[in-house]
């Protein structure tokens, strides 16, 4: 081993002042735009709340499984994690306000802004009162999120296979079109009527050959179909659903622009 990995340094820099841990701020602006800091912040609240609440249901499993020494483990370090995401739910929370404004505590936050019946576990740990449980809560929405998205996914690929020259399979992805359908229910029921007049001439034709391959007719009333129910989930301009409702209502007031008079004060 040479001297230079055994020796001492001749000076030690930084003796004293040292520093375990540096902010980085790479992804914040330069110049703030009026309004984007109540965004930026309200969008950080959003983030350590989804993410306690992800923290809180891992700790509920983790309690009812058995599993032993690793379970413990597991259970001290979901325990950190959950700590350490308060503190920092609660440091962003303290900013929310602009300067000079009454400053409130965090439970008076949640209920205020609608967040304690987004999150019913994060508001539960957090001691918020006189909680109401409802259905509309950010599971609720993701899952209404998700079946839309397993609708618009089948519908694209079915667009996709269409130009296939082996159309062997398509009567058993014509029925999860149906089950999506199903599921997603509302606007797309009236969707399920045009399925069942085809699906039953497609299985079978589906079933007479090794190549089977839809008619014209079918390739192009099944192209219609699923761009009606594409339109239908991601184009139709309608308001958001009740599911979806209070964490439209969160977004849109943390992004709210300042009033006129506020934007003449500061320029």
């Amino acid at each position: 081993m040479s001297k230079l990995k055994t020796t001492p340094p001749l000076v030690s820099l930084n003796k004293i002042n040292t520093v375990s841990e540096v902010e980085i701020r790479l992804h914040e602006p330069l110049i703030i735009k009026p309004g984007s800091r109540k965004k930026r912040i309200g969008l950080q609240v959003l983030n350590a709340l989804a993410r306690l609440e992800v923290l809180l249901s891992k700790e509920e499993m983790l309690a009812s499984s058995e599993t032993g020494v690793q379970n413990l483990k597991q259970q001290l370090y979901n325990k950190t994690e959950i700590d350490n995401t308060i503190a920092v739910l609660e440091a962003s929370l303290l900013q929310f306000e602009e300067d000079g404004s009454a400053k409130k505590d965090v439970q008076t936050y949640l209920t205020e802004l609608g967040l304690a019946l987004l999150f019913p576990k994060s508001a539960k740990r957090l001691v918020v009162p006189n909680l109401v449980p409802g259905k509309a809560d950010a599971l609720a929405h993701f899952h209404e999120m998700n079946v839309l998205n397993q609708l618009v996914s089948i519908s694209l690929q079915l667009q996709q296979d269409i130009k296939l020259t082996n159309h062997k399979y398509m009567a058993h992805q014509l029925a999860l079109l149906y089950q999506c359908l199903n599921q997603a229910g509302g606007h797309f029921i009236k969707y399920k009527s045009r399925v069942e007049l085809h699906f039953d001439a497609i299985k079978e034709m589906t079933n007479s050959s090794e190549g089977p391959k839809l008619s014209s007719e079918q390739e192009q009333w099944l192209s219609q179909l699923t761009a009606d129910v594409v339109t239908e989930a991601l184009f139709s301009g309608r308001p958001v659903t009740a599911m979806s409702q209070p964490l439209a209502a969160y977004l849109n007031n943390v992004s709210e622009a300042l009033p006129k008079d506020e934007k003449r004060a500061i320029f």
